[in-house]
């Protein structure tokens, strides 16, 4: 799917995966850390709901990539 036509203002209608595709084209680095970089746009406002999707994103990958301390 292209991502052309979606910008950040579009944030609420994306899936999931759709975020992680428009973070990584935006700003070319792996998925966390271009979602990370998402939310870092959007932090001013911690009331912001487009600031809680990007964070929430960004928690959602982090816990799928951690695999434990040891």
């Amino acid at each position: 799917m292209s991502m052309d036509y979606i910008t950040n203002e579009d944030w609420f209608t994306m899936t999931e995966a759709e975020a992680i595709e428009l973070a990584i084209d935006r700003h070319g680095e792996d998925g966390i850390t271009s979602v990370a970089y998402c939310a870092l746009e959007t932090w001013g406002d911690h009331g912001n709901p487009e600031y809680h999707f990007w964070f929430d994103l960004f928690l959602k990958l982090i816990k799928r990539e951690h695999v434990g301390w040891a």
